[in-house]
């Protein structure tokens, strides 16, 4: 009985082994908040010119996954427990907010849709963000955004470096939005 466990001992831990290192792990960005900008606070003060909004639900359009693959390491996870589209919503009211521009009462309200959301991970890293906003206003447009950033040469800190540079991207996403000239326009109808 001891041999037979002496010989099939090294047999169970290869087997462990493979196992381990075959699985994948979700890769986080460790909950890191979303930090308002205070460059697009203020870009948002300058095109409201007094107008009030509010936000509906932002969708993910099909085929986006919201969980992305970076490398054979795992899923990538912003870290919130909010789902790209809901992230990038809470980001955007957070700024109309600060921006004194956000309103729970306004008529005109504002929704997203997130139309794509790709990274790469190895060098030239960057983050694909494509979102379309519409209003009540009658007015919608599409913004697609490419953010760069640095990345690592093993998966894990790649992997890592894709998830932290998630908050910076959408950051980055919002300033081309809000300083777009059409965004005026999500926020008042024109004068006749």
């Amino acid at each position: 009985m001891h041999s037979q466990f002496i010989r099939a001992f090294p047999a169970t831990v290869v087997a462990t082994a493979v196992v381990l290192l075959a699985g994948c792990s979700t890769t986080t960005s460790g909950g890191v908040q979303y930090k308002a900008s205070t460059q697009n606070v203020i870009t948002i003060q300058e095109q409201a010119n007094g107008a009030k909004v509010r936000l509906l639900d932002f969708t993910t359009a099909a085929g986006v996954s919201e969980s992305p693959w970076c490398r054979a390491n795992g899923p990538i996870s912003i870290g919130s427990g909010k789902s790209p589209a809901q992230f990038i919503h809470d980001a955007l009211q957070e700024e109309l907010f600060l921006a004194q521009v956000y309103s729970p009462s306004a008529t005109t309200t504002l929704s997203g849709r997130l139309d794509a959301m790709k990274f790469s991970s190895i060098s030239p890293a960057n983050w694909e963000i494509s979102l379309t906003l519409s209003s009540s206003t009658g007015a919608s447009y599409q913004i697609q955004n490419l953010y760069k950033y640095n990345t690592s040469w093993d998966a894990l800190s790649a992997c890592k470096n894709v998830a932290d540079a998630f908050a910076p991207a959408v950051a980055d996403t919002l300033k081309k939005a809000v300083s777009d000239a059409r965004f005026k326009t999500l926020l008042a109808k024109p004068q006749q």
